[in-house]
């Protein structure tokens, strides 16, 4: 056989030992509906990764959530999906050094290939040294180990002499999505503008938020003037500005619509981060990235939302229909395949 052939073969063999390898993603307090949407990217190829295994982390006093995750897992029947549980407790003085939980979050860190942080409600202020605004609506404090798990993986500017794990992985993969992108903030020592439209925009009532141009708009405020009709979605959808030659530039993109649900963003940068996308009017940081450790960002928008690949056609906050292009539907694709390769090239 030419030698050309047998490089073919031998190609071929490492690609296939490659895909065979068990590749484990944690997920962070994951809903069933987050592990419903994980699901779906997987099943329908945007997560392409044969041997992918789902690892849902939690902390064992959030029964509740454990026990309706095991009742999905059960009733749907959904294979390579399992749960594994923090047992310590931490004191709010302890989140940013060595604690109790150093080596269960090593443990986690040891055994999975990437990490997704995802969304939910507010961060504790006092975390990143203010106080707590009119509308910031906390996230229940079973959850505040997820910004200490971060300062172990990335380190901050609160403890300059701590060890961050990613130093023995460099190129581990973790990414944070909406809330999961402002807890890689505050956990490396950033701030957050606590409410956008006040904070930003200066507004001060739900009716002037809706009045706003749409591309300033972060979240559909919509059920909150109207009790008579709340069939109208959270979901808000807008375009970004992606930063040249970022993690995000993928080629031939151009400011793509995204949907987001969120009040709150990135103010002050955490240590060894930069922006990598903001609303089009550069008011709003809409993705970061970490400079030291390649595979790690943020973004404020969901590509995770099953919806967005099933429907081309949605309502915007003023009612007025918006249909994806394929621009906007390449955008979201590219970013799983991105998301896949980094995860099994990992090493």
């Amino acid at each position: 056989m030419k030698k050309s052939g047998l490089i073919l073969i031998f190609a071929i063999l490492i690609c296939g030992l490659v895909q065979a390898k068990v590749i484990k993603l944690g997920l962070i307090n994951p809903t069933p509906r987050n592990l419903e949407k994980i699901a779906f990217l997987k099943n329908n190829g945007l997560i392409n990764i044969d041997s992918l295994k789902i690892v849902g982390i939690y902390h064992e006093t959030q029964t509740d959530l454990i026990d309706m995750t095991n009742a999905f897992i059960d009733n749907d029947s959904i294979a390579d999906i399992s749960i594994l549980t923090i047992k310590n407790s931490l004191s709010m003085d302890s989140l940013f050094c060595e604690n109790n939980c150093s080596a269960e979050f090593e443990e986690i860190f040891s055994k999975t290939e990437g990490l997704i942080f995802l969304g939910g409600a507010d961060i504790l202020p006092s975390l990143y040294g203010e106080k707590t605004f009119l509308t910031t609506e906390l996230i229940p404090n079973e959850r505040n180990w997820e910004i200490s798990f971060l300062f172990h993986l990335l380190g901050g500017s609160q403890n300059k002499d701590f060890m961050p794990f990613l130093e023995q992985k460099p190129h581990y993969l973790i990414l944070g999505i909406c809330l999961g992108m402002q807890e890689l903030n505050v956990a490396c020592g950033g701030t957050l503008y606590q409410d956008i439209p006040f904070e930003i925009y200066k507004k001060k009532t739900y009716e002037s938020v809706l009045n706003q141009y749409i591309e300033n708009q972060h979240k559909n405020y919509t059920s909150r003037i109207n009790n008579w009709d709340n069939a109208n979605s959270s979901l808000q959808f807008h375009h970004i500005r992606i930063i040249k030659n970022s993690v995000l530039d993928f080629e031939k993109i151009q400011n793509p619509l995204v949907t987001s649900i969120h009040h709150q963003s990135v103010d002050k940068l955490g240590k060894d981060f930069q922006i990598i996308a903001t609303s089009l009017d550069k008011k709003v940081i809409e993705a970061i990235s970490h400079s030291k450790y390649k595979n790690v960002y943020g973004i404020q928008f969901h590509t995770e939302f099953s919806i967005f690949y099933k429907q081309q056609e949605f309502k915007d906050s003023k009612n007025n229909p918006i249909r994806l292009s394929e621009n906007d539907k390449l955008f979201h694709e590219i970013f799983w395949k991105d998301f896949s390769d980094k995860l099994i090239n990992m090493n």
